[in-house]
């Protein structure tokens, strides 16, 4: 099913919240080669880390790192495409973020994407995958303070490995690029769409096409409150959760650690204690450094063990998160109002294709379709392209053929 809108106009009114743009995307010392690099990439290209630097959330110039990847064949006329690729959930702290993961512990961490990275490279494009701010080699300079699903920072990560990617390759690259990411990158690069004047802006050679997001969450408010309906469903008396129903109940605790730290890094006033119970309040004091596939493993260690404990006990009584309340608090509500909120009542410049598989259980259909609609209402140009019987990690497989034909299209 595909569904399409139109529309090319800027969001406006928008403060950039960086001031000058002297300085911001400039190359940080020498990109170093990269290690560790899986062989369906190293095979294609050259791996380089990228020091750049760029606005942060608390209106500070700082440094991020960037994965770069250029064909080892020679560029054509007029130099490489970019394509910035934004990656999906990995953690909050720096040494959770994919280049630290691949040289330190030689784990490409970006789920199966280095497959699509892949097929880009053999396309002839050039590769920039950031970081994201407050990710990153502490040893480049990064410090804590990640923006996750967080719309400047995660939009200005993006966009400034682009202007960084272009001046240091220069002529090698030609200066087209689109921004793409799959789940919290999906989102990424939806919020680098919303911001891509400022890339023009820092350097006039680039010239922005179009962006591709890969099964994003649109509304986080609204994923929880069906979220937390299947968590009900599976806590009535005289029912055994199924591993699904524990594994739905991790995700509603889990990542909102990552949520509550970017937060009140970014001047939020969240209190820990109205949000989490006993148990994940001890996981967000303790263990917020945790990356997401041990987070994940703890959290649910910690469940099973609580519903083993008593046969008396059920899913909606775990002392995590305190169900679908949080979401009425004002400041998690103004977060998400000023985030995904603004994104979804934005008009974006350029075209959007956007992938989505309809089993799909992180982004809900009925979530997503609402807010296609309402972005394509805003004049919009998107494609929907949605498949079935396609999963949350299945979309960036199955969804490889329409990718290639757009970026064929933007970069003609």
């Amino acid at each position: 099913m595909v569904l399409t809108g139109c529309g090319f106009v800027t969001p406006s009114g928008d403060s950039d919240g960086s001031g000058e743009n002297t300085g911001n995307g400039d190359v940080v010392g020498t990109p170093a080669p990269l290690r560790n690099v899986p062989r369906e990439l190293s095979t294609l290209a050259d791996g380089k880390l990228v020091v750049y630097r760029m606005p942060g959330m608390q209106g500070k110039r700082i440094n991020a790192t960037a994965m770069l990847f250029t064909p080892r064949k020679s560029p054509p006329a007029g130099g490489w495409p970019l394509f910035v690729w934004g990656h999906g959930t990995v953690g909050w702290a720096p040494e959770c973020a994919p280049s630290v993961q691949l040289q330190e512990h030689k784990k490409w961490a970006d789920q199966p994407n280095a497959a699509l990275l892949a097929a880009v490279l053999k396309m002839g494009i050039a590769v920039v995958a950031p970081d994201y701010e407050g990710m990153g080699p502490v040893a480049a300079g990064v410090t804590a303070g990640h923006g996750y699903y967080h719309l400047s920072s995660q939009g200005k990560s993006m966009i400034f490995a682009a202007v960084a990617a272009k001046r240091y390759l220069g002529g090698k690259a030609s200066g087209k690029w689109v921004p793409a990411g799959w789940s919290e990158g999906g989102f990424a690069a939806l919020a680098a769409a919303y911001y891509s004047r400022l890339s023009k802006k820092a350097e006039p050679a680039l010239d922005y096409r179009g962006t591709i997001s890969l099964a994003p969450v649109p509304d986080v408010p609204a994923m929880n409150k069906l979220l937390w309906r299947d968590i009900a469903n599976g806590s009535k008396p005289g029912t055994t959760p199924t591993e699904h129903q524990i594994d739905q109940l991790v995700f509603a605790n889990a990542e909102t650690i990552y949520f509550t730290k970017t937060q009140r890094y970014a001047g939020y006033r969240v209190a820990p204690e109205r949000i989490y119970g006993q148990n994940m309040l001890k996981f967000y004091q303790q263990d917020w450094r945790t990356c997401l596939d041990d987070l994940n493993a703890m959290v649910k260690r910690d469940i099973k063990s609580y519903l083993n404990s008593s046969p008396s006990r059920r899913l909606s009584s775990y002392p995590g998160i305190r169900g679908n309340r949080p979401n009425s608090l004002p400041e998690n509500r103004r977060f998400f109002e000023r985030n995904q909120g603004k994104l979804e009542n934005s008009t974006l410049p350029g075209s959007v294709l956007w992938l989505y598989g309809a089993d799909d259980i992180t982004s809900p259909s009925s979530v997503t379709y609402h807010v296609v609609n309402k972005m394509l209402a805003n004049a919009n140009d998107i494609n929907l392209a949605v498949f079935e019987g396609a999963g949350h990690y299945d979309v960036p497989t199955v969804g490889l053929p329409l990718i290639q034909a757009r970026l064929r299209q933007l970069f003609r």
